[in-house]
């Protein structure tokens, strides 16, 4: 029997887990580590974004795995876990048709004000500004991978124009009638629309800041269902107050939940969400899926 500390819910039904667990030798474990009387008896963690680090795993001298339930594994203490021979996976593909289904909607939000236009009718007000259409925009998508070749087939269902920039180039992007750029300068300057799809690690961190920003048209809007610290939130702030681009929309925060004070709260050009791209119940079931899957078949593996 493997013994599995669960860091944080996976957000699913307990039917659900208990249907993924048949079969498998898994017994996880819901408590915090004060409240485990023997921790010499845990294999292994399941953490979401809770942090994996180096004074965690020395209380629990015998795992040998950490499951990320996350698209990213910038939580856990990679260093420690390599010198420690624990294995460390993670789920980078669960989110895929959520988050990029919701950098579609929030791009079409800032551009026909859905907001506004309920505020609006709840107002009993009749007048308003005439808004745009996506379709002919030019979108910009940072990075590439399965998320961000989604989020550009579903932009390009809207007969956007899709320009993209990453480390290399991408045969799926080419196949989308997508145009490569050679910089971030390039791809900020081009377009109607950024959309931010980047990993975080320390060459992202700060990646987006008010170089970028102030090359942009006055026009154009901001998408932003990445992670936060890959912009700057300071220079975010100061481009949308002064205008500089028209509006921005972020799902992600430098803290979660958002602090009552925070500058972004204060601006009437920026739609806020609360960090939902990935979370709809269909990515939240393949998500615990794939996490108990990966468990077991490391167990399998080993045994």
């Amino acid at each position: 029997m493997a013994n599995v500390l669960v860091l944080q819910d996976l957000w699913v039904d307990k039917e659900y887990i208990e249907q993924l667990l048949e079969d498998t030798w898994m017994n996880l474990i819901h408590k915090d580590l004060w409240e485990i009387s023997d921790t010499n008896n845990i294999d292994w963690i399941i953490t979401i974004k809770k942090e994996v680090n180096q004074e965690l795993l020395n209380k629990l001298p015998n795992v040998k795995f950490v499951a990320v339930a996350f698209t990213w594994y910038d939580s856990v203490d990679i260093d420690y876990c390599t010198q420690r021979n624990i294995s460390v996976f993670n789920v980078p593909w669960y989110s895929t048709d959520a988050v990029a289904e919701l950098a579609l909607w929030l791009s079409i939000s800032l551009l026909r004000q859905i907001p506004q236009t309920s505020e609006i009718i709840k107002s009993w007000w009749w007048t308003y500004p005439a808004w745009q259409e996506l379709r002919w925009k030019s979108v910009g998508i940072v990075w590439t991978w399965t998320i961000w070749i989604r989020t550009a087939e579903l932009f390009k269902a809207f007969w956007c124009e899709i320009y993209w920039y990453s480390r290399s180039e991408n045969i799926g992007f080419l196949n989308l009638w997508g145009n490569y750029l050679e910089s971030l300068e390039e791809l900020f300057s081009t377009v109607d629309i950024v959309s931010l799809h980047v990993p975080h690690n320390k060459e992202t961190t700060n990646l987006i800041d008010s170089s970028l920003f102030k090359l942009m048209k006055k026009s154009s809007y901001f998408i932003n269902t990445a992670r936060w610290p890959i912009v700057n939130e300071k220079d975010l702030f100061d481009v949308l107050y002064n205008k500089w681009i028209a509006w921005a929309a972020i799902d992600v925060f430098a803290q979660e939940p958002i602090n009552n004070d925070n500058q972004l709260l204060s601006l009437n050009n920026i739609l806020l969400t609360p960090h939902i791209a990935y979370k709809t119940v269909e990515a939240l079931q393949r998500r615990a899926a794939i996490t108990i899957n990966n468990i077991a078949q490391w167990t399998n593996k080993i045994n």
